[in-house]
């Protein structure tokens, strides 16, 4: 269905947030079918899965096993992350729920982000999302799809209070936008502050 309703853009979507993200571990929230994990598998990339629903856990392991690729896939949920303290560099998610604003979340996805250490060089954690997108194309079948886009609630409207919920979680957090032939997506890229 999203790839219907996207013209074909949804993969290009959820692949822009893989640049902005620091090379090493990535934790994957609500990772679905698992094609934002086979991408980060392929970029290099050593990407973790965490989803709540055990169907689309199956759906993943099938889908990897079919690339080769045996990746770690964890049931749990983004309020309670079964990970230590400072555990990634950086968490990615794509088109996730309004989970991803929740203060008990956010407070996870703090915790388990790295934190800066400034005299080995190592950055702080950052965590990477892409909420939104919107067709701009303008031919009949851009039209018609931008349309079943937004009756699905994909096109936003996003809580324009994002970036306000992320400092009071302290992270620094800025917004994003990309232009590709017929959208534009968005991406919210959140580092970690410590103290």
């Amino acid at each position: 269905m999203s790839a219907i309703t996207s013209v074909g853009q949804w993969r290009a979507w959820q692949r822009r947030a893989l640049p902005r993200l620091p090379s090493g571990r990535v934790l994957e929230m609500a990772h679905g079918t698992g094609d934002t994990l086979i991408d980060l598998a392929e970029a290099g990339f050593q990407p973790i899965g965490i989803d709540q629903s055990p169907y689309m856990g199956g759906i993943a392991r099938r889908k990897l096993a079919r690339r080769g690729l045996r990746l770690p896939l964890v049931r749990g949920r983004a309020e309670a992350l079964p990970f230590a303290s400072g555990s990634f560099p950086a968490i990615v998610a794509t088109f996730p729920t309004e989970y991803i604003i929740e203060p008990k979340a956010l407070a996870e996805f703090h915790r388990v982000l790295q934190s800066a250490q400034p005299a080995s060089g190592r950055p702080a954690g950052r965590l990477v999302f892409v909420p939104v997108a919107r067709i701009t194309g303008d031919s009949m079948a851009h039209r018609l799809a931008a349309w079943l886009f937004s009756a699905t609630g994909q096109a936003g409207p996003w809580p324009p209070q994002v970036e306000a919920r992320y400092r009071a979680a302290r992270f620094r957090a800025r917004t994003e936008s990309d232009l590709l032939p017929w959208s534009e997506v968005v991406i919210v890229i959140a580092e970690k502050a410590d103290g």
